[in-house]
């Protein structure tokens, strides 16, 4: 969804002070015009000034608090423009420049609650005021209300009918809200009035991609590469669009996140089948734990000279160029594995932390993620902690590492030490403690994908507004056959869905302990 703020800064000249300008001086109209002119000009910190000084001179006037303000925050001094803009709306609550700059300033301050406030009234006050509508649709959005926003989001329609973003956003909501064929139908309006843009194109893709639609989504997630705020790459040589590749040496590099390339490496061997030279440019983070993948001819991490090449084809772009759908997925899973040294290694250090008494469900859990919305709070692993036969351990790293020592005597997770993929080779350890693993409990981050091309037993706890390539109702993935997934079933509700997935942990651990217990029984 894109964030708009609304146009205009809502400077004012002399001729709109409010008052009658009869009531002021010559000397003070010269100056409130100097201090415009100023503004004009791009020199907010001398109009500052100005203003600053007239509205000491003239404490009552409105619009010289709010103009104050605008010069502050057009300044970049945000900070000291809330104060004047305050003052501005205790002096004349009807102010709509003053709302919209005051709400603009709360918005980047990710203080959405008050922003909320501000925006609501300037709605009240002015519902034609441009882009008030769409930044409170995104307000409601960023609030977690999506009906709000659907509404407010068609109310902009009204008022603006011809404006691309408000279908595209109108869209957004509907595809969070579970109605992906109603989405794609606003993003196609949206591409009707802004013809080709990458943005709309690749929401497009990604509400098709979720539909399960891959032949139509996977041409418009193409969109992306012409986004300017997704990894742009200059490659030297041809662009492989499909052309023959036998006898031919393709370049594949990657594109966006790590989990990414553990997902899409498999295409490795779809391309030597067709008789190419496969070379793939990596994250240097994971050239390591990449080496380990099949049908790699060379691989090389960004920033290490390439070799010649006589294509090349961003990742993620092979799902388009393959013609992949649901039912023809790549397989040939596992196709990442651990190196065996090492899993020999964390198979006598893991034996050591249980001192020699092997639980009956090994569970390796990962509960937070870098985006909004996909972290799982550890409190919801307390039950299964306690549950007999099972151990958690923690493949966490970096980010919610806090967790842990906040709730160490509620929740019982076993830390693996801080030489745990502690060097610069990323996931080497995870993968080798995985090996050791009798499950992988993980929010939406690179550890499931990880976990799933390594064909470990896999569940992957997802928000109810998941990310595309999880489609919308399935319960398992095209892309990983020992995978299963546990869905939200209200919007942020976390405790529901891990009270499922414990339920479900305790009858592994019955099944377990029953076949350990059966005459022939045994691991």
């Amino acid at each position: 969804m894109r964030r708009v703020h609304p146009r205009g800064l809502g400077f004012v000249g002399a001729e709109s002070l409010g008052v009658a300008i009869s009531e002021f001086s010559p000397a003070f109209i010269e100056a409130f015009n100097n201090g415009a002119a100023l503004f004009q000009a791009g020199r907010f910190d001398e109009a500052a000034e100005t203003f600053r000084r007239l509205a000491e001179e003239h404490p009552g006037v409105a619009t010289l608090h709010g103009n104050l303000g605008l010069c502050l925050r057009a300044a970049g001094r945000p900070e000291e423009a809330m104060e004047p803009l305050r003052q501005a709306l205790r002096l004349r609550s009807a102010y709509p420049d003053v709302l919209n700059a005051l709400g603009g300033i709360l918005m980047d301050q990710r203080n959405f609650d008050h922003a909320l406030v501000a925006f609501r009234e300037l709605a009240r006050q002015k519902p034609d005021y441009p882009g008030v509508l769409l930044t409170l649709g995104n307000l409601f959005m960023f609030t977690g209300d999506g009906e709000r926003a659907r509404a407010t989001y068609r109310l902009a329609l009204v008022v603006e009918p011809d404006t691309a973003v408000n279908y595209n956003n109108l869209g957004a909501v509907n595809l969070s809200l579970g109605h992906p064929h109603d989405a794609a139908l606003h993003y196609r309006r949206a591409l009707a009035i802004d013809v080709g843009k990458p943005e709309y194109r690749k929401n497009l893709g990604t509400c098709l991609l979720m539909a399960g639609d891959y032949p139509n989504g996977s041409v418009a997630y193409e969109g992306r590469l012409e986004q300017g705020v997704w990894r742009k790459r200059n490659m030297p040589g041809v662009l492989w669009q499909g052309q023959p590749l036998a006898g031919k040496t393709l370049l594949v590099h990657f594109e966006q996140g790590l989990g990414d390339s553990f997902q899409y490496i498999r295409y490795a061997g779809v391309l030597k089948r067709m008789g190419a030279r496969v070379l793939y440019e990596c994250q240097p983070a994971l050239k390591r734990v990449l080496s380990t993948a099949p049908d790699l001819d060379g691989l090389f991490a960004f920033g290490e000279p390439l070799p010649a090449y006589d294509y090349h084809v961003s990742l993620m772009s092979l799902m388009h160029r393959l013609g992949t759908t649901p039912d023809n997925v790549p397989g040939g899973v596992p196709y990442i594995r651990a190196e065996p040294e090492l899993a020999a290694r964390w198979a006598e250090r893991l034996d050591r932390l249980e001192g020699g008494k092997r639980p009956a469900l090994r569970v390796g859990i990962n509960w937070h993620g870098n985006e909004t919305g996909k972290s799982i709070p550890l409190e919801c692993f307390e039950a299964m902690g306690r549950l007999p036969g099972v151990r958690l351990y923690s493949l966490q790293k970096v980010s919610g590492l806090d967790h842990l020592e906040r709730l160490r005597d509620r929740v019982a997770v076993t830390g693996l030490g801080a030489d745990f993929d502690a060097g610069p080779d990323a996931f080497l350890d995870t993968a080798a403690v995985m090996a050791n693993l009798d499950l992988v409990i993980t929010c939406d981050t690179s550890v499931c994908h990880l976990a799933g091309a390594m064909g470990r037993p896999t569940w992957v706890v997802l928000k109810w507004f998941a990310d595309w390539r999880w489609m919308r109702d399935r319960l398992d993935s095209p892309w990983y056959p020992t995978m299963r997934l546990f869905r939200q079933a209200t919007s942020n509700d976390w405790a529901e869905v891990m009270a499922r997935v414990t339920a479900e942990v305790a009858a592994e651990v019955a099944a377990e302990v029953a076949a350990l217990s059966a005459p022939e029984g045994g691991r």
